[in-house]
């Protein structure tokens, strides 16, 4: 854009000082156009990056804080194992697995949450992924 500005303004002190002749008229009036467009392209095109980042912005602040509930969550899970290492009660174990059990089931659902956020942004790539997770579950060997 400032090559367009100085382009004009070389043009515009050139056109007081003689009178141009058709063809600089048209080489200037090309060169003014040239860089005017290659401006507006690269101004354009950081505009609509910056656009798609706000449109990102509350999507990606979700999925965050799902994944900050995940890692919460696997911490309980953490301290759960940790504390029937300790213990030597035949019910505690009952007990933890209980405990273990109810946390991997609000990770699971805290995980379907996000998958859902995602699928607004990224439909295709959730599609596959969840083709690729059900394959897996089918594939494992069932004991």
């Amino acid at each position: 854009m400032i090559v367009a500005f100085v382009v004009m303004g070389i043009s515009a002190y050139i056109a007081t000082q003689r009178q141009l002749s058709d063809l600089e008229n048209i080489l200037l009036q090309t060169f003014s156009l040239l860089f005017g467009l290659v401006g507006s392209y690269y101004f354009g095109k950081q505009s609509a990056n910056d656009a798609a980042k706000e449109i990102i912005k509350p999507h990606a602040r979700s999925a965050f804080r799902r994944l900050i509930s995940l890692y919460e969550s696997l911490h309980r899970v953490g301290v759960e194992i940790e504390n029937s290492k300790n213990s030597n009660a035949p019910q505690s174990e009952t007990l933890t697995l209980a405990k273990l059990e109810s946390i991997v089931i609000e990770q699971l659902a805290t995980a379907d949450d996000a998958l859902e956020d995602w699928r607004d942004i990224v439909p295709e790539e959730v599609a596959e992924l969840t083709q690729r997770l059900t394959t897996s579950r089918y594939q494992r060997p069932h004991q």
